[in-house]
């Protein structure tokens, strides 16, 4: 068994063969812990639900509060639209 390994080429082979198994675990640890965050996400509402109470707390200002809820708003609305134009691109397609 170790006349196998004291070949150079059979050496290199192997440790391609380790570097390639330690990526794919690598790759597999990272990819769940991706789909672990991005299942964690709060939905707009309760995020809004929080900046009132936030904001009836007197954590955040009134410009601050308005500021926010604009920003979230037109968020909100420009991935409405987003999705609206993919459905009318789907069904453009399909006719």
């Amino acid at each position: 068994m170790t006349d196998v390994f004291a070949n150079p080429a059979m050496q290199a082979g192997a440790a391609m063969l380790v570097l390639c198994v330690l990526i794919a675990a690598g790759f597999y640890v990272m990819a769940s812990f991706r789909d672990y965050t991005a299942q964690d996400r709060e939905k707009p509402e309760d995020v809004l639900a929080n900046l009132r109470e936030m904001h009836l707390k007197g954590d955040i200002s009134d410009e601050e509060f308005r500021t926010i809820q604009a920003t979230t708003h037109s968020h909100l609305q420009g991935a409405t639209t987003a999705d609206d134009s993919s459905d009318s691109d789907q069904t453009s397609t399909n006719d």
